[in-house]
């Protein structure tokens, strides 16, 4: 009784709140007092966290048509869930938990391996280990590390005491829908060489609703030049018409995932060297797809994530994505594309990314293919890249106010204003803010979005709108189109097709938005040049 009364103090429920994946929205100021001041332990509204059952009820957020498969439970083989955690939220973590315990039949659940990495918290020590032999016996195991490895080391560490088939992992605020684990096991099943990642939804970080959306509509995963991992969406010639069958994706977004266990460790696992945290996603992706492998999103099989806006904990003040990174670029890229990393990451090139002879040694005993044949073959040749099927690259300056062309350092994942800012030195941080390219097809364009002419004379970064995926009957659709392209005379106008119109640096000072203003021969806060022009009668 005792023990039961202290996990109620660590999760005391309110009835009703959260379920079915409904949000809760706090109207008492005095709880919207406390929870605030809690928000930041944890990224993510920890006083709602703590008042939702453990095992609240979800929607199914699937396509209707995944309720028809068919599964043979006797072939499946068996699955160990690897959840890493660091100081995580009590009643976060178990949710995990008792999510994938409620959710997973457990013939096929050989076990849960939590792997403590160094959390300080009190309830994370004896108070866990009570929870977790009172309501699930020896199927949940802890494991602990004796310092702070980070996410990478603590995964392989869980994965090589794991006995099931197929190793899952997950994130420590997750919660599993219906029937997650059978297309990821079937998957496997089919080929132990395909890795597959569930449909990630999203769990509200303030209110905790639990996100279902459009159940056809989910993105892929993508990358950066800058090394970073991005959603991006299906092209259409991507698509297919079979809503249960899982499609390739050329990079995954590394929380959740499940691989054949024995294939894991084949491969190279993770790459050891790799601190705390960040980068190890896309090594995985590129290695896996490089090396023989196959990585696919399954839309059957849906995990929500809270998804936080920053991190609560600390990487030890070192940049450790950005030497993860590093690490990956020069194990996984030709020399020729590490150039349009480093455009972004110059900070980088002086920098030791250690020894990587192991990992080359990796490459060419599984005789891995060219960074050039992933782009060409699994990217389908739509990753963008800064010099190919140019007109003019580079720095966009108006030589009368010595302003360039910028994104302001804003989120270029929204629509933004470009404004202009100071011209930069390519040796400074900030320079890949003003870095464009005119493209041969007419569009001013950053790696993931066109610059749009808009109706109130302004420029906004927009996504690049397709001419071969679009119906350009449509009156709109034709505007939007006709609204990102750009004609341009070296050291001329920069003149928007759909407006007619000219970007003008007039009257707009350092720091504020470039302006559209009706095109005028004689007025030099018309005239642009870029760094670069790859033809020299760019027009």
């Amino acid at each position: 009784a005792k023990q039961r009364a202290r996990f109620a103090s660590l999760n005391p429920v309110v009835n009703g709140w959260g379920e079915n994946g409904r949000p809760v929205v706090l109207t008492d100021p005095l709880e919207k007092n406390l929870s605030d001041s809690m928000f930041a332990q944890a990224a993510f509204n920890v006083y709602i966290s703590d008042r939702i059952a453990l095992n609240r009820s979800l929607p199914d957020p699937r396509p209707n048509e995944c309720s028809d498969l068919d599964y043979d439970f006797d072939s499946l083989g068996t699955a160990s869930v690897v959840i890493i955690f660091t100081d995580e939220i009590w009643s976060a973590l178990l949710r995990t938990i008792v999510s994938v315990w409620n959710r997973t039949p457990h013939k096929l659940l050989k076990e849960i391996i939590l792997v403590d990495d160094w959390s300080q918290k009190i309830e994370l020590k004896q108070d866990l280990v009570d929870y977790c032999s009172s309501y699930f016996g020896d199927k949940v195991k802890i494991i602990r590390t004796e310092r702070r490895e980070g996410l990478i080391r603590a995964r392989i560490m869980g994965a090589k005491q794991a006995t099931g088939d197929v190793v899952i992992f997950l994130d420590s605020h997750c919660e599993v829908t219906k029937d997650w684990i059978l297309p990821l096991l079937q998957t496997i099943r089919n080929d132990p060489s395909t890795v597959v990642c569930p449909v990630i939804d999203v769990i509200d970080d303030k209110t905790l609703q639990y996100f279902t959306g459009n159940a056809y509509y989910f993105q892929i995963g993508g990358f950066t030049w800058s090394g970073h991992f991005s959603w991006i969406d299906v092209p259409s010639s991507w698509m297919q018409n079979n809503p249960t069958k899982a499609i390739e994706s050329p990079t995954m977004a590394g929380g959740l995932f499940a691989i054949d266990r024995n294939y894991f460790f084949s491969i190279g696992a993770y790459d050891d060297q790799m601190e705390i945290w960040g980068g190890e996603n896309l090594e995985l992706s590129f290695r896996l797809w490089q090396c023989g492998g196959r990585l696919v999103i399954h839309p059957c099989s849906h995990v929500g994530h809270i998804f936080r806006d920053y991190h609560p904990y600390s990487f030890q003040g070192k940049d450790t994505h950005g030497i993860n990174t590093l690490r990956t670029v020069y194990v996984w890229m030709d020399k020729e594309y590490q150039k349009y990393f480093f455009m972004h990451r110059k900070d980088l090139l002086s920098k030791d990314p250690g020894d990587l002879t192991k990992r080359l040694q990796l490459k060419e005993k599984l005789k891995c293919k060219s960074f050039k044949w992933y782009l060409d073959t699994i990217y389908r040749g739509k990753k963008f890249m800064f010099d190919k099927n140019a007109k003019a690259y580079g720095s966009v300056r108006n030589p009368k106010t010595n302003l360039c062309l910028d994104i302001m350092n804003q989120d270029e994942d929204k629509e933004i204003r470009i404004g202009v800012f100071h011209c930069q030195e390519a040796s400074q941080e900030e320079w890949s803010n003003q870095f464009f390219t005119l493209t041969k097809s007419g569009h001013l364009r950053r790696e993931e979005a066109c610059c749009s002419a808009t109706d109130n004379k302004f420029v906004e970064l927009r996504t690049c709108s397709d001419n071969e995926e679009e119906d350009a009957n449509d009156e709109e659709i034709f505007q939007l189109l006709e609204s990102q392209l750009w004609k341009h005379t070296k050291g001329g106008w920069i003149q928007n097709k759909f407006t007619k119109m000219c970007l003008s640096t007039r009257g707009v000072k350092n720091g504020e938005s470039v302006s559209l203003a009706k095109c005028n021969d004689s007025d030099m806060y018309q005239i642009w040049w870029f760094q670069k022009y790859t033809d020299i009668n760019v027009l």
